[in-house]
């Protein structure tokens, strides 16, 4: 009976708060390259929900990339998911393996936009991450002032 209830509410948990994501150019596909994933969780500390429709952008950076060049090189991966319920959004976002490499810094970038497309919520500091590691990456979004 207590196997019956775990398994219902990871699948309950699982399910919570985002569909899957929607890839971007430059995401390869899992058929042609090997993937992995960096699990995570965004929230914010604000006292407010956004109506149904919001969307969070996730990218994976290089951050030596990002500081020879600023260019779009620097970014390893990218996804959407849509149609958001509410914090805490927990996604994982795949990415190409082969383009990690081990003596190099990465971190994620993220935005929360309302069913408008109007930016409300964006990391405002570099969070770290490893890829590859199996720890989910917690951070926080801030407000976006006008």
């Amino acid at each position: 009976m207590r196997l019956v209830v775990l398994v219902a509410a990871t699948a309950l948990v699982a399910c919570q708060s985002v569909n899957g994501p929607e890839q971007r150019p430059g995401v390869a596909s899992a058929a042609s390259t090997p993937q992995t994933v960096v699990r995570g969780r965004a929230t914010y500390l604000e006292r407010i929900l956004l109506a149904p429709g919001a969307t969070l952008d996730v990218q994976l950076i290089d951050d030596a990339s990002a500081d020879a060049s600023g260019a779009a090189t620097a970014t390893i991966a990218s996804a959407r998911w849509n149609d958001l319920q509410g914090p805490p959004y927990d996604f994982a976002l795949p990415y190409d393996a082969t383009h990690v490499d081990a003596k190099n810094r990465y971190s994620l970038r993220a935005t929360l936009r309302d069913a408008g497309g109007h930016l409300e919520f964006a990391t405002d500091r570099r969070v770290e991450v490893v890829p590859g590691a199996s720890k989910v990456v917690e951070f926080r979004l801030v407000k976006v002032t006008d």
